[in-house]
């Protein structure tokens, strides 16, 4: 790649990154409790650990990589819920990253016996950064291939604070919910004096299980979950819907991401970006395992090797079966 086209091209990441840039998104939306909504903190029977790992586009190397980790512990006796979670993003080369360190809190109110509404906020602290080794600056190519910019308008790092609320319905079979990322704009430009703020990331999320076998749903050995998640920051917009079936301790499902119609940006741009296949197991001890891969059928095509994503997720204690008619089932994986 020529210098000046490398310069053009630092300028034009920078300029899409600082403005324009999603936030991550995981296809296991749900098995990524608190950062889908922060309404869904605590909805355990006491505590949890999650692990998420995605891996999106690894044939563009070195493709982009997400991980999170997460704990979250529910006061039964205080109707409420308190955890916390980390999450780190790195966009490609040259150190493109934000980690995200946030807390959240819950607030459940019981409409009845077999339906609930939970509330929640999370304020979070974020710290984003770039690492200019290996680009080369404009200035850099007028100066006879200097090894180093002297570019004054640019900081290797920002931070600042980032607020989430969220609101969730439930009762066994349904639920539908609702979450607000960025209420604050926080500013995210890497320029002195620049501005860049975030858009805020609306989401909404419902979704109905049955079971398959006959049995009541508290009973049932097979389930089937059909679900939907639409989200929308900016003038971007997309819609997961999809489901997967359960029977004892192992699921599978089939997912499409994707918006052809009523998209919120320009008409003329496809929106449909892949179809994904998940796989699931949890073993006796409540640790559930899941990988899923996703199929891109956009005009990427295969040439992206699609996004790997597992999840692992550890709850305690064991369920107990004498108190499961108090409990109301929340929305997971």
């Amino acid at each position: 790649m020529s210098p000046l086209r490398r310069a053009f091209l630092l300028l034009l990441i920078l300029h899409t990154w600082s403005a324009r840039a999603q936030d991550p998104q995981f296809s296991q939306f749900y098995a990524a409790s608190q950062y889908l909504n922060p309404a869904l903190t605590g909805n355990t029977f006491q505590d949890r650990i999650a692990l998420n790992y995605r891996l999106q586009w690894p044939g563009v190397q070195p493709g982009y990589e997400t991980f999170s980790f997460a704990y979250d512990h529910n006061f039964a006796g205080a109707h409420s819920g308190l955890g916390g979670f980390v999450l780190r993003d790195k966009a490609g080369s040259y150190g493109l990253s934000f980690t995200t360190v946030a807390m959240g809190y819950s607030y459940e109110a019981r409409l009845n016996r077999r339906q609930a509404i939970r509330f929640g906020v999370r304020p979070g602290f974020t710290m984003r950064s770039v690492s200019p080794d290996g680009y080369l600056f404009a200035d850099q190519v007028i100066r006879d291939m200097a090894p180093t910019s002297i570019e004054p308008n640019m900081v290797p790092n920002t931070s600042y604070l980032d607020i989430a609320a969220g609101g969730l319905f439930y009762s066994e079979r349904f639920w539908a919910g609702a979450s607000f990322n960025h209420i604050n704009r926080p500013n995210t430009s890497l320029l002195v004096d620049g501005e860049a703020t975030v858009p805020m990331r609306t989401t909404l999320h419902a979704g109905y299980r049955m079971p398959l076998d006959g049995h009541k749903l508290i009973r049932s050995m097979t389930k089937m979950t059909v679900a939907a998640h639409y989200k929308a920051q900016g003038k971007w917009d997309q819609l997961d819907v999809g489901g997967y079936i359960e029977h004892n301790r192992v699921s599978a499902g089939l997912w499409y991401r994707g918006l052809p119609i009523a998209k919120a940006y320009q008409p003329g741009y496809g929106n449909s970006e892949a179809m994904i296949l998940m796989a699931g197991f949890e073993t006796e001890k409540q640790l559930r395992i899941t990988y899923s891969y996703d199929i891109t059928i956009s005009k990427l095509t295969m040439k992206s090797a699609g996004a790997h994503e597992l999840s692992l997720i550890y709850e305690w204690p064991r369920r107990a079966k004498a108190r499961r008619h108090r409990v109301v089932p929340c929305p997971k994986f």
